[in-house]
């Protein structure tokens, strides 16, 4: 498939999108929570754009998240190698030429424009991030013009006809590297580009800027977004720390999401406030919040296990012989499962752009687990000889590694309360200096908050 058939349908497209559909939404994720989807206009021109922070996984948030057909817009340079190009058109994407891929590059952007112009026209949506690239940190970066450029251009090209909208979407990952993990997907409302029309006919130029700085006011309130760099380690760190009780002094049910969107964003501005009021207290705050968070990870703890009183024996005796008893279940899983999940977290691992991991693990995780599911089956068929073993095998194989899943969280918790367990009752330094660290933070946060 090239770039001209990029807008045709086609039902093996339509299965794996299915497929992939169930992977994204059922394996990968534990939980995705849609906000505003009913705010998407229907049978119109649409362009879609959001925050961009975790690579190729973004891309499926619009996959998935949104109704109907869609095109993506994806950089250039990834289009070098002619099969990769034409699996990237079959999964609908059109390339961006940049000014560093060269002058001869970006005349190039002419047919590709032209394109979205046809698909557009067609009312298949154009999906492009508007910062041009994906970033590490929760904010919203400065906004490219290629989003703008194409609505305007659109627009130009059927006399100003179109009434064409622009989708800003916010994007949430409780985590960015792993698996069954939550995600966050917050429509907000459609932007038309008919406001900015005149101002376009007067000068291009301003009409660009006004369109980008309309986007990025209507993209901040859907996302986390911390302004501040010096103290960026300082915010984020705390959304965690403090999550339980900012949701308590919010009245809000639960630190799940949507909920915990709300609370950071009130938390973020309760800070912003006390670092305009305070600055010469925040660089000691961070400090603390730090050397708290770094001595936790030496400890092999978290904030979760840490918030709380260590355990008694009695509860961790009980707890280990409920997951000795469980073992054997998990071994199986374990085993049954674990290569194309294991094979998945060491390739994505590899990566040294770790915003790219999770796409990895889904890519790869998506691509070996039904090969493996399959060959354990016809091998059972084989050894066996009855139909009816390869389907329980087919059947079980899948349960097992949910449970083996189950057993690998509960056992990495408990692993946790032990240690936590440990250094309470011998009050080692490294324990005094964690709870020093966690009061001064807890009290720090009430004045902030107050």
């Amino acid at each position: 498939m090239g770039i001209n058939q990029i807008d045709k349908k086609s039902y093996i497209y339509l299965f794996l999108k299915y497929f992939v559909a169930f992977w994204h939404n059922r394996v990968f994720y534990r939980r995705i929570v849609i906000l505003n989807r009913e705010q998407i206009p229907q049978n119109a021109h649409l362009i879609f754009t959001g925050n961009h922070q975790n690579a190729l996984m973004d891309a499926m948030v619009f996959l998935f998240g949104v109704k109907g057909r869609l095109v993506f817009m994806a950089r250039s340079d990834i289009y070098k190698k002619p099969l990769i190009a034409a699996i990237l058109y079959f999964f609908r994407m059109l390339p961006i030429f940049r000014m560093k891929d060269g002058y001869s590059e970006v005349k190039k952007n002419d047919k590709v424009f032209q394109k979205t112009i046809d698909v557009i026209k067609n009312k298949i949506g154009i999906v492009i991030m508007a910062e041009g690239n994906h970033g590490s940190e929760r904010r919203l970066r400065p906004l490219k013009k290629g989003f703008a450029r194409i609505a305007f251009q659109t627009e130009e090209a059927n006399d100003f006809q179109l009434n064409m909208q622009i989708i800003p979407v916010g994007m949430d990952y409780s985590n960015y590297y792993d698996y069954q993990t939550e995600l966050l997907i917050n429509f907000g409302k459609p932007i038309l580009v008919s406001e900015f029309i005149e101002s376009y006919k007067e000068s291009p130029a301003v009409a660009i800027n006004q369109i980008k700085e309309r986007l990025a006011e209507s993209l901040i309130p859907l996302m986390v977004h911390i302004k501040s760099e010096k103290y960026y380690h300082l915010y984020n760190e705390l959304r965690e720390i403090y999550k339980y009780e900012m949701v308590k002094e919010m009245g809000l049910p639960s630190v799940n999401q949507p909920f915990k969107l709300q609370a950071d964003q009130e938390l973020i501005r309760r800070l912003e406030k006390f670092e305009e009021e305070y600055p010469e207290q925040m660089s000691g705050f961070q400090n603390t919040v730090l050397r708290f968070r770094d001595n936790l990870s030496a400890q092999k703890l978290d904030y979760e296990v840490v918030r709380k009183p260590a355990v008694s024996k009695f509860q961790l005796l009980t707890k280990w012989a409920l997951l000795f008893v469980a073992s054997p279940v998990f071994a199986i899983g374990w085993l049954l499962n674990y290569f194309p999940f294991g094979f998945s977290i060491w390739v994505g691992n590899k990566m040294s752009d770790r915003q790219f991991h999770s796409s990895f693990k889904f890519a790869v995780s998506l691509f070996l687990y039904p090969i493996w599911h399959l060959l354990g089956s016809i091998f059972v068929l084989i050894l066996l000889g009855e139909w009816i073993f390869a389907l329980g095998f087919f059947v079980a194989m899948p349960i097992l590694g949910i449970l083996a899943r189950w057993y690998w969280v509960a056992n990495t918790d408990f692993r946790k309360k032990c240690r936590w367990f440990r250094l309470e009752k011998q009050q080692s330094t490294d324990y005094q200096t964690i709870k020093t660290d966690q009061e001064q933070i807890f009290s720090q946060m009430k004045t902030v908050i107050s």
